[in-house]
């Protein structure tokens, strides 16, 4: 899209945002991304659902990585910081939260 529109990178970025957040807003199906048909506004619920799998592993992996990499050796020099204890219990319940959702069968 950045070549066929001469824009930068983040510009294209900033555009598709602005018209996610406005068909939002306008009662439009949602801006979805795949590789095979790119950006755009289907009708197709199933469309809709595999574009947010796709969101919700991500954050999935983003939140794991937090825990794993941040959290848990904050957790390991300091163990009686009650900071980390509940970041890690509230960060738990998130994750367990998305792998039920990312596992959900339709």
């Amino acid at each position: 899209m950045r070549e066929s529109t001469g824009r930068t990178v983040s510009q294209v970025r900033s555009g598709i945002n602005f018209l996610r957040k406005s068909a939002a807003k306008w009662g439009l199906p949602p801006v979805t991304w795949s590789r095979t048909t790119g950006w755009q506004l289907s009708e197709d619920p199933a469309v809709w659902i595999a574009f947010e799998r796709i969101l919700f592993n991500a954050e999935m992996r983003h939140i794991t990585r937090a825990i794993d990499e941040v959290m848990t050796p904050h957790a390991k020099r300091a163990p009686g910081d009650d900071f980390v204890r509940l970041v890690l219990d509230q960060l738990g319940g998130i994750r367990a939260s998305l792998e039920v959702i990312i596992r959900i069968e339709r």
